[in-house]
């Protein structure tokens, strides 16, 4: 029964996630009717008027980059007179009309530096006329690095990969790759002047804040250097931050002053996908309820306050086919040398959790949870006893941070094509009728 209740999880995935796609989402978002152009933003409508002789600069960044840059040409036509795509290796699209750059991610690479000097170069094409649209989405901060003079690649990879193997949210490790980048905190628009800039965003980040979305290239912000030094110190990661980060950070605040006040909002979020998931769900008979409000913090932390939400739930409904569906970001704390995600890791951790016919699933709206083949994983009592049953080493496994091999022993792993989306991950119960 509960292997039927892991694949309708599994279908009840997909169809939020085919509901949510990049090019449905600025579609709603973006419209041109001569010289007017509308931004349907989540916060409201905005709109602007485009000089006749004004020309669109297009530059996408991010996971959804190519789905976006598609569709924002179908939309502007001929109005746009050049575009750039930045995205991550492997999600690009066969078609697109603008220059590809596919790049690194989560750590930077070379091609990310080269990706920052094209849009540069771009930039420098543009007059105090044309209008920037920037269309930003999960992964852009990594996968666009411009970092500060006197910053080297490998300073920037250094950094990178300690905030990653530390418990920083993403919010934090923001922060830090604001204070050091040309691009990010408002940087990218600073750059543009005195061209108008238009920034439409899809947030991968808890709370949705625009300024911490692909560090928030278009919207401008103080760097507080010296908050940024206590929070590496915070983390145990000052002493080992390269010499010329640590340079640039004490040597003050970095000023990024934008004369012309960007346009921004958002266009797409977390909500979109749970309640995509939950339109799915409600007409195959399951009482769903939404939970809105993110999931973050460690697996350890997270795990125990989304059982408790299911079983108060449970209790209240205590018969009938039930679901309730959440979202968020949470944390792997790194001790081992394995492969997996933190949507992985928290399906390994529920599995022994679990009632009888109960199913929890967690994955990616991307489609890669960590970097390997994996979006997620789903698990019911049946796993836990497979898991026992053929001798899979449960506590091992975890402890060396590999959920991927052990989802995969037991047969619980969600594999699906990437989306070239990022909404952050969503985590569902199901309970049989």
């Amino acid at each position: 029964m509960t292997a039927a209740l892991r694949q309708q999880a599994v279908e009840f995935y997909r169809a939020g996630l085919a509901r949510i796609t990049p090019e449905y989402l600025l579609r709603e978002a973006l419209s041109l009717s001569g010289d007017a152009l509308a931004l349907n933003f989540l916060e409201g409508l905005r709109s602007l008027t485009l000089p006749p002789q004004g020309r669109i600069f297009l530059l996408a960044v991010g996971k959804a980059a190519a789905p976006m840059a598609m569709e924002a040409h179908r939309l502007l036509g001929g109005r746009i007179a050049e575009g750039l795509v930045v995205t991550k290796e492997g999600f690009s699209l066969p078609g697109l009309p603008f220059p590809v750059h596919e790049c690194a991610h989560p750590v930077p690479d070379e091609r990310g530096i080269a990706a920052a000097a094209e849009v540069e170069r771009m930039m420098g094409r543009m007059g105090e006329t044309d209008l920037l649209l920037v269309l930003v989405s999960g992964g852009a901060s990594a996968l666009l690095p411009a970092p500060l003079e006197g910053i080297s690649l490998t300073e920037k990879q250094t950094l990178a990969s300690l905030m990653l193997r530390t418990e920083m949210d993403i919010h934090q490790i923001n922060r830090v790759r604001k204070a050091i980048s040309r691009f990010k905190g408002g940087g990218l628009a600073s750059l543009a002047e005195p061209a108008r800039v238009v920034g439409m965003y899809l947030s991968d980040v808890p709370g949705d804040d625009l300024a911490s979305i692909g560090s928030g290239p278009t919207v401008p912000e103080p760097v507080d250097a010296p908050a940024v030094v206590e929070l590496l110190k915070e983390k145990g990661i000052w002493e080992r931050t390269p010499t010329a980060v640590r340079g640039v950070l004490t040597s003050g605040a970095v000023s990024k002053s934008v004369p012309r006040a960007p346009l921004n909002g958002l266009i797409g979020a977390n909500r979109h996908l749970l309640r995509a998931m939950a339109e799915a769900a409600r007409p195959a008979g399951f009482h769903t309820v939404v939970e809105e409000a993110p999931t973050t913090g460690l697996n350890e932390s997270a795990l125990p306050l989304l059982l408790e939400r299911w079983r108060a739930l449970a209790l209240a409904q205590p018969s009938g086919a039930l679901c309730l569906i959440s979202g968020g970001e949470t944390l792997v704390e790194v001790r081992g040398q394995g492969m997996g995600g933190r949507c992985q890791e928290l399906a390994a951790m529920m599995m022994p959790r679990l009632a009888g016919e109960e199913v929890f699933l967690a994955a990616g709206s991307d489609g890669n949870d960590g970097p390997n083949d994996a979006a997620g994983g789903v698990v019911d009592q049946e796993s836990w006893r497979r898991m026992e049953g053929e001798d899979i080493p449960y506590e091992a496994l975890l402890a060396d941070n590999d959920s991927y091999h052990l989802l995969e022993r037991s047969g619980n792993l969600i594999k699906v094509p990437p989306t070239r989306n990022n909404v952050m991950d969503v985590h569902m119960f199901l309970r049989a009728d």
